[in-house]
C-alpha cells in the first residue's frame, strides 16, 4: 500500500474511533443530563486561574463545597496546578463560567487519538483504532469524561483526563523517531505530573527509552546526549517545587495534606495500612437487587470489569514473556505498573464516590503501550471481550448516576 493510501486509511480509522467515542459521550450525556457547555460547581481550577490573574496564589475566601487546603488561615486549591493553565486561557473569554465539562470531553478524545497513534506504531490501523476505543470506553474514563449535570467538569476529572492525554502523548512521542518528539514527550510527562503526581513513576521508563535512542559508545556520552532533552522537564519540576514552597513551605506538598479531612483526623493521605481494604473494595462485584443491577458507589468496585486493561494488558505481556519475546521495556513497564497500582491503593479514600475504580485509570496509557508494543493483532476472543466490556461500561456509567 502506498504512503498516501496508508495515510488515508489511518485517518479514516482514527475518525471512526473518535466518531464512535463522540457519539457515545453524547448519548450518555443525554441520559445523565450533562451539558458540555455549562460550567460545573466543582471547578477549583478556574477559581485558581482567576486568582493568578489577580496576582494571588490563594483563593479569595472559603468555598465549602470545594476541597480546599487551609494553611495559615488562607484557602488554597489542594490539587496540582497544571489543569489551571488551560482554564487561565479560557478565563479571558468566559470569566468564571469556563466550559469545564467540554474540556474534559476534549482531553478524553485527545487521549484516545494519542492512544491510536501510539498503537499504530506497532499495529495495523483497524487494530490500533479498536484498542484506542477500548481504552477510552471500557472503564472509568467514560464516566470521567461525561459524568452528570452536577459533577461534569469537576476538579478531579479534569486532573485525571488531562493527565491521561499528556501521559499518552508522552509515550507516543518518546517512542517515535523524531528528536523534537522525544523532547516534547518528556515535557508532556512533566506536565502530567502536575496533574497526577504519581505519574512521575513513568519518568524512569521514558528516560530509558530516550537512552536507547541516543545511546553512544560510553555511558558519559549517552548521558550528555540526553541532557538537552531533560532541561525543560527539570525546569517544570523546579517550577512545581517553587510554587509549592511559596504556598506551603514544602516543595513536595501540593496541598492535599492540608485538607480538613486530614488535618482534623490526623490520617495520612497515603498509608500502607489502606492497601488491603482498598484491594478488597475493588474486588467487589456488582449486585442484582430486585431484578436490577446495582454498584457500590464508594471506594471502587470490580476493577476487572471497570478497568479491564489492568488485566488484559499484563496477560498479553506474560504471553510474550513465555514465548521469549519480551524485553527490558516490558519488564520495566510491568514493574512500574505494579508499583503504581500499589501506591494508588495506599490512598485513604481511593477516589471516594465513583463509577468503577477511577484511580486505576491513571495506568491506562502505560497499559495501552504494554498491550500494543508486542505487535500482536487482536484475536477474535479478545475483540468479543472488548466489545462486551465496552457495552458493560456504557450501561454501568448510565445506571450509576441513577442509584
Amino acid at each position: 500500500m502506498s504512503k498516501k493510501r496508508t495515510w488515508i486509511s489511518d485517518a479514516l480509522w482514527l475518525l471512526a474511533c473518535l466518531g464512535l467515542l463522540t457519539a457515545t459521550a453524547l448519548y450518555v450525556a443525554g441520559r445523565t443530563g450533562t451539558d458540555f457547555f455549562a460550567h460545573g460547581p466543582f471547578d477549583s481550577y478556574t477559581r485558581q486561574a482567576l486568582a493568578w490573574r489577580d496576582g494571588r496564589m490563594m483563593l479569595d475566601g472559603e468555598y465549602p463545597w470545594l476541597e480546599l487546603a487551609i494553611f495559615e488561615g488562607e484557602y488554597y486549591v489542594s490539587f496540582p496546578p497544571v489543569p489551571s493553565v488551560p482554564m487561565w486561557v479560557l478565563s479571558f473569554f468566559f470569566g468564571l463560567e469556563t466550559p469545564d465539562a467540554l474540556m474534559c470531553l476534549l482531553y478524553w478524545l485527545g487521549g484516545a487519538a494519542a492512544a491510536f497513534f501510539l498503537a499504530r506504531r506497532y499495529l495495523p490501523a483497524a487494530h490500533a483504532a479498536g484498542l484506542a476505543a477500548f481504552a477510552a470506553l471500557a472503564g472509568s474514563l467514560l464516566d470521567l469524561a461525561v459524568s452528570d449535570a452536577q459533577t461534569a467538569g469537576g476538579v478531579w476529572y479534569q486532573a485525571q483526563l488531562l493527565a491521561f492525554l499528556l501521559t499518552m502523548l508522552a509515550f507516543c512521542l518518546c517512542t517515535g523517531r523524531r528528536r523534537a518528539g522525544w523532547a516534547a514527550g518528556l515535557v508532556c510527562i512533566a506536565l502530567a505530573v502536575g496533574c497526577r503526581p504519581l505519574n512521575a513513576l513513568y519518568v524512569p521508563l521514558l528516560l530509558w527509552i530516550l537512552y536507547t535512542h541516543v545511546r553512544a559508545d560510553s555511558l558519559w556520552r549517552s548521558v550528555r546526549a540526553m541532557l538537552p532533552y531533560v532541561a525543560a522537564p527539570l525546569a517544570i519540576a523546579f517550577a512545581y517545587g517553587a510554587y509549592n514552597y511559596a504556598r506551603f513551605g514544602n516543595p513536595f506538598e501540593f496541598g492535599h495534606s492540608f485538607l480538613p479531612e486530614y488535618t482534623e483526623s490526623g490520617d495520612a493521605v497515603l498509608a500502607l495500612s489502606n492497601v488491603w481494604n482498598n484491594f478488597l473494595n475493588i474486588l467487589r462485584p456488582p449486585q442484582v437487587v430486585d431484578g436490577a443491577l446495582t454498584f457500590p458507589t464508594l471506594c471502587g468496585f470490580a476493577f476487572y470489569l471497570t478497568n479491564p486493561l489492568v488485566v488484559l494488558s499484563p496477560v498479553r505481556a506474560a504471553e510474550r514473556a513465555l514465548r521469549r519475546r519480551g524485553d527490558a521495556i516490558d519488564g520495566m513497564l510491568a514493574a512500574t505498573l505494579l508499583l503504581h497500582a500499589l501506591l494508588l491503593l495506599t490512598h485513604r479514600t481511593f477516589g471516594g464516590w465513583q463509577y468503577g475504580t477511577r484511580y486505576l485509570s491513571d495506568m491506562v496509557p502505560a497499559l495501552v503501550f504494554l498491550w500494543a508494543r508486542g505487535g500482536d493483532r487482536t484475536r477474535p476472543w479478545e475483540a468479543f471481550l472488548m466489545g462486551a466490556l465496552s457495552a458493560f461500561s456504557l450501561y454501568g456509567t448510565i445506571v450509576f448516576h441513577f442509584l
